[in-house]
C-alpha cells in the first residue's frame, strides 16, 4: 500500500478521462482506505495488475474473485438481471458499497438505495418507517427489512419475491403479527395480521391466490405508509372510501351519491365510511348471518331511535333471536346508495315503498304498506293512535292484574281460615272420639 500512495497520495495525480479533454483523478486518501472495510487488504488484491510500473489504464475491479457467493445471488436477483444492467446508472458493487471507502453489508442504510431509487426513498423518508427510522428506532422498517438482502433482491412481480402480492401480507407479519412490537409501538391494532388472514381479502390471498384480492400495500400503500391520524394516509377517516374505491369503483359511485358519502364529502365527523360498517382488517361477507345481525348494530350506533322502535318490531325481535329471513335495515333502505326517504331515488320513498315491501311479501299493496316498521307506541305527536291504543292496552293489563291481585290477597285469609274450620271439624268426628 505505500508503496502505491508514493504516487496515489498526490491530490493533483490524473489520467485521461473517457471524454475527451478532461482528466480523471486517481488520487487516493489514504484516511478513507485505512477507514474502509477492506484497510488490511493490499491494492493489489483489488487491482491485481497494479505493480509498478503498470498501464495507465487497469482492468476493472472484480469483485467476485473474493466475494463469489455475492456475486451468484446477485445473478439471480433484480440488481443482477439484464434489465438492470442496461440501465443508467445501471447497479455495480461499487455503486452501493464506495470503491476505496468500501462499506460493510451492515452499515449501509437507504441512502445507499437512492442513488437508483430516489422517488421511493423520498417517499419512505415521508412514511411512518422513515420518520421512525429517523428518530432513532432501529425496529422501523428498511428497504431490507421488506425486499431482502439487497445481492438477492426479486422484482415484485416475482412469486418468490417478499413483496410478491400473494407474499406481502407474510412480509408484513414479521413486524405487525408480534403483540409486543405492537405494544412497544403503541400500534392499537395489535393482532392485525391473524385479523386479515380471517377476513375475505386475506383468503382470496392466501387460501385462493387471487391477485386482485387486496393485500396490505393496496391499502396502505408501499413506500409512503402513514399512520390513520395523518391526512395523507390512505387509510385517513375522509381518505377510506377513495382508497376502497381503487378497487370497489362500483360501490363508491353509489356511495359518493347516498346520503351518507355526500355527508362524508362536506366534512361531517358522524357520516359512515367504508370501515364503519365493514371494519379494516376483519372483513367478512356480507351474505353470512354473523355479518348480517352485526351491522344492524352498527346501524343503530348512530340510528339509535331507529333501531330502538326496529327492535319492537316482528322483524327486529326476530333478528334478536339471529335469525335473517326478515327485512333488516338494507332490506328497506338499501345499503351504499342509501337515500333520505325524500328523495324519490329512495327505496322507502312514497313511490318505491311498495315495490320495496314487494320483495318479501309479493302480495302487498299500498295499504300493506301504510305499516311504519319504525312506528314509535311513546310518540303521541307522530303516532297518536298507536300511542293511545298501547296505553289502553298497557291500562286494561295493569288493571287485570290489579284486580286479580287484590282479589288473591284478600282471598287467601278467608280460603286460610277455612282451611283450619275444615281441619278442626274434621278432628272432632276423628276416629279417637
Amino acid at each position: 500500500m505505500e508503496d502505491c500512495l508514493a504516487c496515489h497520495a498526490d491530490k493533483g495525480l490524473a489520467r485521461g478521462a473517457p471524454v475527451r479533454g478532461k482528466t480523471l483523478s486517481v488520487f487516493v486518501d489514504e484516511a478513507v482506505l485505512q477507514g474502509s472495510a477492506h484497510a488490511s487488504l493490499p491494492c493489489v488484491a483489488c487491482h491485481r495488475s497494479a505493480t509498478a510500473p503498470h498501464d495507465e489504464r487497469l482492468p476493472a475491479v472484480s469483485c467476485a474473485g473474493c466475494h463469489a457467493g455475492q456475486r451468484a445471488a446477485l445473478g439471480e436477483g433484480i440488481h443482477g438481471s439484464r434489465k438492470a444492467e442496461a440501465a443508467r446508472p445501471a447497479p455495480s458493487c461499487a455503486a452501493c458499497h464506495g470503491t476505496h471507502d468500501v462499506k460493510a453489508a451492515a452499515s449501509l442504510s437507504t441512502q445507499t438505495c437512492v442513488a437508483c431509487h430516489a422517488r421511493q426513498v423520498d417517499l419512505y423518508r415521508s412514511s411512518v418507517h422513515g420518520r421512525s427510522r429517523a428518530r432513532g428506532d432501529a425496529e422501523a422498517a428498511t428497504c431490507r427489512s421488506c425486499h431482502g438482502p439487497a445481492h438477492k433482491a426479486l422484482a415484485k412481480a416475482d412469486p418468490q419475491s417478499p413483496t410478491y402480492h400473494l407474499s406481502l401480507p407474510r412480509t408484513c407479519a414479521q413486524c405487525h403479527a408480534d403483540p409486543e412490537l405492537a405494544r412497544r409501538h403503541g400500534i392499537e391494532v395489535g393482532a392485525v395480521y391473524q385479523q386479515y388472514m380471517d377476513s375475505i381479502h386475506g383468503r382470496a390471498v392466501t387460501r385462493s391466490g387471487l391477485l386482485v384480492a387486496a393485500n396490505c400495500s393496496d391499502c396502505h400503500g408501499a413506500h409512503e405508509i402513514r399512520a390513520r391520524t395523518d391526512a395523507g394516509s390512505r387509510v385517513f377517516r375522509a381518505n377510506i372510501p377513495r382508497t376502497c374505491a381503487t378497487c370497489h369503483a362500483g360501490v363508491y359511485r353509489d356511495y359518493a351519491e347516498s346520503i351518507h358519502g355526500k355527508a362524508a364529502a362536506h366534512g361531517a365527523a358522524g357520516a359512515p365510511v367504508c370501515t364503519d360498517c365493514h371494519s379494516a382488517h376483519q372483513i367478512r361477507r356480507v351474505e353470512g348471518a354473523p355479518w348480517q345481525l352485526d351491522v344492524i348494530r352498527e346501524c343503530g350506533t348512530c340510528h339509535r331511535e331507529s333501531l330502538r322502535t326496529y327492535r319492537d318490531t316482528f322483524h327486529g325481535k326476530v333478528t334478536q333471536l339471529g335469525l335473517t329471513r326478515v327485512a333488516k335495515c338494507s332490506d328497506c333502505h338499501g345499503s351504499h346508495s342509501i337515500q333520505p326517504a325524500s328523495d324519490p331515488r329512495s327505496r322507502v320513498s312514497p313511490g318505491n315503498i311498495v315495490s320495496t315491501c314487494q320483495q318479501c311479501h309479493p302480495a302487498a299493496g299500498k295499504s300493506f304498506a301504510q305499516f311504519h316498521p319504525h312506528a314509535d307506541a311513546r310518540d303521541r305527536v307522530r303516532f297518536p293512535r298507536l300511542y293511545y291504543v298501547n296505553l289502553l292496552m298497557i291500562s286494561l293489563l295493569v288493571g287485570t292484574f290489579a284486580f286479580f291481585g287484590v282479589h288473591t290477597v284478600l282471598w287467601l285469609p278467608r280460603s286460610l281460615v277455612e282451611r283450619l274450620r275444615r281441619r278442626s271439624g274434621s278432628g272432632e268426628e276423628g276416629p279417637d272420639r
